[in-house]
């Protein structure tokens, strides 16, 4: 007999982290819903992405050669002229 074989989904890292909110936050927040017509866990998520991508400087890259390993001026022990 053939064994059906079962597609595996891919798992997905998610962190669940709790916020509290003052009276007055959380009326903000429902009014700021019910005009942009989306959930309260949505309006966050796009709050904070617009909020970090504004604050945040872009990570500088790396440089290509940091501690100078592959330099070409490197000493060998079978160089003669040390």
């Amino acid at each position: 007999m053939e064994e059906k074989k079962t597609k595996r989904t891919k798992k997905t890292d998610k962190r669940n982290y709790q916020i509290n909110l003052s009276q007055r936050d959380e009326l903000l927040l429902m009014r700021y819903c019910a005009a942009n017509k989306i959930s309260p866990n949505l309006a966050i998520k796009k709050i904070i992405h617009s909020y970090l991508s504004e604050a945040l400087a872009p990570l500088p890259e790396e440089a290509a050669n940091q501690l100078d390993l592959f330099s070409p001026k490197q000493m060998n022990i079978f160089d003669h002229n040390a």
